[in-house]
């Protein structure tokens, strides 16, 4: 995935995600943020944020990233830790950016669940990843089998993540359509292609090769417990089931200063 973040595709498809994630998260300031995944983009730079955390999954690729933000003096902490199972506690973050988090794992509910569970009320929580229905879908479906990334993940539709977010509680904040233009590596034509974005935005706003969905969870008031009726417990899907146990190790870029 790294290796084709850094193609002129990759590329601008970073670009396009960064510029959309500062106008639609909600602009003040955020004590604890957290980005989930792609450790090498730091989404959160922009942020006005006491405390930044990112985990990723490779411990090594952690610990060369936060060894750069030490010497370069940027206060942030990383974590080595799977993202069904992250070392935080309940209610303690009030933001939370998945960037192609969902695109990577057979059980995309997992991670929902365990993001919902650390993330306080009224927080914030931004979901990136590939449309099914696009261009990159169409690679998708072609390549997929090949093993490639980021062809061999899952791709999904932007309707089918909204719902998931609403089944948990949450207000949709804003979304976006991005990248219309096919993913093909070369700068050339990825210059010569760009009169496609204003196109695509205009013509066909729903096919847009990545997704970009920002909700904030709902404060929710219980004034009475309601027990649902086992016939009806059946149809709830597992994103809303007990979160698995917490299991990671965290690498403090701070401490090792």
């Amino acid at each position: 995935m790294d290796r084709w973040l850094k193609s002129p595709a990759g590329n601008s498809v970073i670009q396009a995600e960064k510029a959309a994630f500062s106008e639609l998260v909600p602009s003040g300031f955020y004590a604890r943020s957290l980005q989930v995944g792609l450790p090498e983009i730091p989404y959160l730079n922009g942020i006005e944020s006491r405390e930044r955390y990112i985990v990723g999954e490779e411990s090594h690729i952690i610990a060369a990233h936060s060894e750069a933000n030490r010497q370069r003096g940027v206060k942030c902490h990383y974590a080595a830790a799977c993202p069904f199972a992250l070392p935080f506690s309940e209610r303690s973050q009030n933001l939370i950016v998945l960037p192609h988090t969902l695109d990577h794992y057979e059980n995309p509910h997992d991670v929902l669940r365990e993001v919902n569970e650390i993330l306080e009320p009224e927080g914030c929580l931004v979901i990136m990843g590939f449309n099914i229905f696009s261009l990159y879908g169409c690679v998708h479906i072609l390549m997929g089998k090949t093993g490639r990334m980021p062809w061999s993940g899952k791709f999904y539709s932007v309707g089918r993540v909204q719902d998931w977010l609403l089944l948990l509680g949450y207000d949709l904040v804003g979304a976006r359509m991005l990248v219309y233009r096919p993913p093909i590596n070369s700068e050339r034509y990825q210059v010569k292609m760009n009169f496609l974005e204003k196109a695509g935005n205009r013509w066909w706003p729903g096919l847009g090769g990545v997704y970009l969905i920002v909700g904030k969870k709902r404060e929710v008031m219980l004034t009475q417990h309601r027990q649902l009726s086992t016939a009806w417990t059946k149809f709830l899907p597992a994103v809303v089931r007990p979160a698995p146990q917490k299991v990671a190790r965290i690498i403090n870029a701070e401490n090792q200063q």
